[in-house]
């Protein structure tokens, strides 16, 4: 899906790649990033000793060093034996609706979105969704589409979060939506552990319709079993969170294969409703505290904000973490896409180092690095229906790549030694690493 924002930068790429793929010499202006491994997005290997050729942002291949036909004469950018990989993407992200600890109407900004996607792109994030409750200055953000040029994340947006009251008000609830041209659309099929009244099935069969109608997508937040069984039955896009109140049955799997739908397991989604009960060992952690406000941190640690983070939704959450982890493999296992997705942005879901704590979950919990970085990257870019020019290292698709110190397919943690990232071939400055 290609929304205003990105059909200039997407027809430079098709321009890009028609150029080259018409057979004749590489352009006069490429850009090759030499002496490092790839790995492209597709395969299950890297390439060693290869070069990454790009043009104007685009791809053009990869080829090996002792190519014959290698442009000697092209402009270089020597990696010294260091490792690319395509740039991350969150599939499930919220940006512009918190800023530290508050929410509301008064921290909304053009500013703040802004930073936040710096912030995303300077972790290696180089695509974020963002599904729901954005303000309109997130829309006006995507809709310029500065991205590259400003060091910023990509950006995609849901919008408001829809909650008709009947099947008869979802149509028109779809219909203001769209008025912002969202890129999905988002519903929660949730009582909040028994607070509050949830969903039924003809208004969310409604509302998915409604918004199928307009041809766009539809995420929706589950936490149990039936309702995840529901949503996929009723034509939903993505599920998004892992199911934590059973283990997951054939039922919904079948169901999620035979319709070719993913989830985004936000397991930090989970680990965000309690861990700050007490002091995190990552308050420690230099990865996180180069880009942490202090004063964040500070007020973190107040008892009176501790208290925040007990109590039955805490443990709860706390306690099924496990079986949110054990739900997703299975899934996984059963060739079902799992897209890299965390749920940060939210007050205290830091964005950026949550997503790589978030890789690091699913390692642990049994994905292997490779697996963990189809996820996100080509299986984010694809279950979120951007996969057009985003996702992989394909030829004709945008430069969006991480360069690290040591292999990532060895081990997904080392991710975190970021030496440099890149969006439309533009180096991030202020990167961490």
């Amino acid at each position: 899906m290609i929304r205003s924002a990105s059909i200039t930068t997407f027809l430079l790429i098709l321009i890009s790649a028609t150029f080259y793929a018409c057979g004749d010499d590489y352009p006069d202006d490429i850009l090759l990033y030499t002496n490092a491994t790839i790995w492209d997005g597709t395969e299950s290997t890297a390439i060693e000793n290869a070069a990454l050729v790009t043009h104007n942002g685009t791809v053009l291949e990869i080829i090996e060093m002792n190519d014959p036909d290698f442009p000697e004469e092209a402009e270089t950018v020597d990696l010294d034996g260091r490792y690319i990989v395509p740039g991350l993407i969150n599939a499930h992200g919220h940006v512009g609706m918190a800023d530290g600890l508050q929410t509301g109407s008064d921290i909304h900004s053009e500013e703040n979105v802004i930073d936040q996607l710096k912030l995303y792109a300077a972790y290696g994030i180089t695509t974020v969704v963002s599904l729901g409750d954005e303000p309109d200055e997130a829309f006006a953000v995507r809709d310029r589409g500065e991205f590259s040029e400003n060091g910023m994340a990509r950006l995609f947006l849901a919008g408001s979060v829809l909650n008709p009251s009947s099947a008869d008000e979802a149509q028109s609830d779809v219909n203001q939506l769209m008025e912002q041209n969202p890129d999905w659309t988002k519903i929660r099929v949730d009582d909040g552990l028994g607070t509050r009244e949830k969903m039924q099935p003809d208004v969310y069969s409604a509302v998915i319709e409604a918004s199928h109608g307009h041809n766009t997508p539809l995420a929706a937040h589950i936490v149990q079993l039936e309702d995840a069984v529901g949503v996929v039955e009723n034509g939903a896009d993505l599920v998004a969170h892992s199911v934590r109140d059973n283990p997951i049955d054939r039922e919904l799997t079948d169901l999620m294969l035979d319709s070719d739908i993913c989830i985004t397991p936000t397991l930090t989604r989970e680990v965000s409703t309690y861990i700050y009960r007490d002091r995190p060992d990552f308050f420690d952690d230099s990865f996180f505290l180069a880009k942490a406000d202090p004063n964040v941190l500070e007020e973190l640690q107040q008892p009176d904000v501790q208290e925040r983070y007990t109590g039955e939704a805490a443990d709860y959450y706390r306690d099924q973490l496990p079986l949110a982890q054990e739900n997703m493999m299975a899934l996984h296992n059963s060739g079902v896409r799992v897209a890299m997705g965390t749920d940060s942005g939210p007050p205290a879901r830091f964005q950026g180092y949550f997503e790589h704590m978030e890789m690091e979950l699913m390692q642990d919990a049994g994905m292997t690095p490779i697996e963990v970085l189809t996820s996100a990257t080509r299986y984010a870019a694809e279950c979120m229906q951007i996969d057009e020019n985003l996702g992989t290292l394909e030829p004709g698709k945008a430069a969006d790549f991480l360069v690290v110190e040591n292999n990532p397919l060895e081990d997904i943690r080392n991710l975190r030694e970021i030496y440099g990232v890149y969006i439309s071939g533009i180096q991030v400055p202020d990167v961490v690493n």
